[in-house]
Formats: structure tokens, sequence, C-alpha cells
């Protein structure tokens, strides 16, 4: 009798050691999902980035529609942008990412403003294991000395399982890109 306690005892701890493991690995991989999600809302939402407006205004980095050259070349843009993003994407969302919201706030924005994640709330999508709201609240401050002004940024993200981005949306933006463009 002792002997069957003792197996029953030692297979329920390694159940108990396994499931254990099992939650640390995924609670360590929202973690990883979060922390992806924050940088990059932080590089798309953060002004000044000297380096980006320099890359942006070097006539260099520009691409000739209808040349016949040959475009296959990489620029300093395509660089920064690799360096900033292509870890965190998925091969296709990434060249989604990158054409449609990567730089549609910072090169709209002029020169002197200024703009800054505050706060990021994410909250996981209950039965979608790696389906997540955020809410970003911006601050942005135009170049004419207005006061800093609040905008909250609403959107959604999906993961891989290797914790990569398969779909990024910005739902709402508190009209921030308006107004980045009438400043």
């Amino acid at each position: 009798m002792n002997k069957f306690f003792s197996k029953c005892a030692s297979i329920l701890l390694i159940v108990m050691v396994a499931a254990l493991a099992g939650c640390s690995v995924e609670a360590e991989s929202k973690d990883k999902n979060i922390s992806t999600l924050e940088t990059v809302l932080n590089e798309t939402f953060t002004v000044p980035n000297k380096e980006l407006r320099d890359i942006l205004e070097d006539p260099n980095n520009y691409t000739m529609i209808g040349n016949d050259e040959n475009t296959s070349s990489s620029s300093d843009l395509d660089s920064y942008l690799k360096k900033k993003y292509q870890e965190s994407f998925t091969e296709e969302m990434y060249d989604k990412y990158t054409g449609t919201y990567a730089l549609i706030y910072i090169a709209a924005s002029p020169e002197n403003s200024e703009m800054k994640i505050k706060d990021v709330q994410v909250a996981q999508k209950e039965k979608q294991q790696n389906i997540y709201d955020y809410t970003a609240i911006i601050d942005y401050k135009k170049d004419d000395g207005s006061p800093i002004e609040k905008y909250e940024v609403k959107g959604q993200v999906n993961f891989s399982e290797s914790g990569k981005i398969v779909a990024f949306i910005i739902d709402e933006d508190s009209n921030l890109s308006r107004d980045i463009r009438n400043n």
C-alpha cells in the first residue's frame, strides 16, 4: 500500500511540476507578446526621431517611379525599418506594417513637434490566446508652442505561436493623424 501511495505521490508531483512549467512558459510568451507590442508602439509614436528624420530628408533614399533603374538595392530607410520592426513581425505583416503605419505619424510630424507614449494598456481576448486589444495614451506637442494634447490610440494585434505579429490594426487615433497633418 505504501508503494502505491508513493507512486501516486510521485506521479502527482511530476504532473504538478509539468503544469507549473507549462504555465510559466505561457506567461512568459504572453509577457513577450506585450513587450513586443509596446516596443512597436514606442517606435511608431516617438518624435523627435533625429535618425529617421535625417534618413527621410536624404534624397538618396528616394525611389523614382518610372525610372528604368534597378530599384532592388536597399536604402538607409529600408535598413532602418528592418532594424526597428522586422524581428517583431511575420514577413507578410512586416511589409503591410511598414507600408501602412510605420511612418504615418513620424514622417508627417513637423521637425520641432514632440510625441511620446505615456501609457499602454493591453488586454488579451478571452478564449483567443494570441489576440490582444490595446489602448495607448499619446502626448503630442505641436511645434507652435501650444500645450501638450493627449490622444487615445486603440487597436488590436494578433501574434503567431512563435511570438511574431501577424496582424496589426489601429482602429482609432482620436484624430492624432489629422492634427499632425494640420500642424
